[in-house]
């Protein structure tokens, strides 16, 4: 005899906000509130959100189902973030990224320290993501600042505003793999669409920083000098320096011009640096493996350099995997279930012309990252509130991908309750207040995206529909 079938009931809106609202109450709570990590209060936001859906009348396997749909959606960008953490570990022991690092420093001065910062803490950024880059040459260059008697808030904000730039260019960082993953498109296809902004947005930045640097005034101290001295000497001592060990960095490059998948460049770039680690570094084959696996643990016997080099390996990467999972299986029980279409049908209803509906996404971005507060999550929800309604109008996957991160990616730093603002002001001892002013890219970044779709989105062929298709 089959079982009785439960009627389900329908479902407005203010479900859909309900399972969201709890979740940014209890994710408030718990990361600003208790200082816990963003994993538990996701955990309860998944619990609530099938909660709702059981009361709504979906059945336990529904909501089961729904999340794991949501999780295999997930899943190349696990797969990407687990590539990354190996090449971030062997382009350590390879000297790919000290390299970069005494490039970065041989340049120093007072007048250039700013637009030199920023141009380092980039480069580093691409490869180790915002995080690693704030966290290794970010450090060192807070020292050098403070021994130049530059302010700390202008040098944290120019470091903060160049390691976030990895946040969208970077196919090396969490945000384009997560935003790629979910839009189903190449992460190097999405960092590339929007490259020219990015690097137009990075020169305004370094003209200011340019012009704030030229009316400082400071002189190098002896102190400065001496720290930029013994970095540059402890970098030449423990590494083989030189162009060559950029040329796992080149080849990635390279992919990503010719358009090669995304896994197997990273395997590409992992396999040249444990070759290069091994012949150029003397590093021992087995230590070269084990540095994809567990990072690098760095013994060079200068402090300042075992703080930077410690890191990388897929075990570096497991609480931001275990995030991604989480908020995916949120979101799959949302999409699954009809909680998110109740919740983002009566706001993309209204939302008639492309224009529109690309300011309410880099708005609707930043707003997250103030509720939740996590840029997994911004990024995650964002993604999937809006994805339908820019396909509606035929927008490109690496277009929309790209409008939502460049607001839900990089504005997360600029709250100071963020996960990203806490982490920032935890490693480089500013308040967020004292760095916002001067992290111009993270929010020049979005204002230039949303000024383009909404002038010239039509003629640069982001949308080949202006306007909402009648129904």
């Amino acid at each position: 005899m089959a079982g009785k079938t439960k009627t389900k009931k329908e479902v407005k809106f203010r479900h859909g906000l309900l399972a969201f609202a709890l979740l940014a109450a209890v994710m408030f709570g718990c990361v600003v509130g208790l200082g816990s990590e963003p994993q538990i209060p996701m955990v309860a936001g998944c619990a609530i959100a099938g909660a709702i859906a059981m009361y709504l009348g979906n059945s336990w396997e529904e909501v089961l189902n729904g999340a794991m749909k949501g999780v295999l959606d997930a899943m190349e960008a696990v797969l990407i973030l687990m590539c990354i953490g190996m090449l971030v570990g062997t382009w350590i022991l390879s000297g790919t990224v000290p390299t970069l690092i005494y490039y970065g420093l041989s340049v120093i001065s007072p007048e250039l320290f700013l637009p030199v910062a920023f141009l380092g803490t980039l480069l580093v950024g691409i490869v180790l993501g915002s995080w690693g880059a704030a966290g290794t040459i970010g450090i060192a260059f807070m020292g050098i600042a403070a021994a130049l008697d530059i302010p700390l808030g202008m040098a944290a904000g120019a470091i903060i505003a160049a390691a976030y730039v990895s946040e969208i260019a970077s196919p090396l960082t969490d945000g384009p793999v997560l935003c790629a993953a979910i839009a189903d498109v190449s992460v190097f296809s999405l960092c590339k669409k929007f490259l020219p902004i990015v690097i137009a947005v990075c020169l305004v930045s370094v003209g200011l920083y340019f012009f704030i640097g030229s009316t400082l005034g400071t002189g190098m101290t002896e102190a400065g000098a001496s720290q930029v001295d013994e970095l540059l000497s402890a970098l030449d001592q423990s590494y083989a320096i030189g162009p060559v060990t950029l040329i796992p960095l080149v080849v990635m490059i390279a992919c990503i011009v010719m358009q090669v998948p995304a896994i197997p460049s990273f395997l590409l770039g992992v396999l040249l640096a444990i070759v290069e680690a091994v012949l150029l570094q003397g590093a021992d084959l087995g230590v070269a493996v084990a540095a994809a696996n567990t990072g690098v643990v760095s013994e060079t016997g200068f402090e300042v350099l075992d703080s930077l080099f410690s890191t990388g390996g897929i075990e570096e990467m497991l609480p931001t995997i275990s995030i991604v999972i989480l908020v995916m299986a949120y979101v799959g029980i949302l999409q699954h279930t009809g909680l998110m279409q109740s919740l983002i049908e009566p706001i993309t209803s209204r939302l008639k012309s492309f224009g529109s509906l690309a300011g309410a996404t880099v708005a609707s971005g930043a707003a997250f990252n103030v509720l939740l507060p996590d840029q997994y999550p911004a990024i995650a929800l964002s993604c999937k509130m809006y994805g339908d309604a820019f396909k509606e109008r035929k927008v490109p996957g690496e277009v929309w991908s790209n409008i939502v991160n460049s607001s839900a990616g990089i504005t997360s730093v600029l709250v100071p309750w963020n996960t990203c603002s806490i982490y920032m002001v935890t490693i480089l001892g500013v308040a967020c207040v004292e760095y916002l002013p001067f992290a111009f890219f993270c929010y020049l970044y979005p204002i230039a995206v949303a000024i383009v779709a909404v002038l010239l989105g039509k003629r640069l062929g982001w949308t080949a529909c202006a306007e909402k298709p009648a129904a």
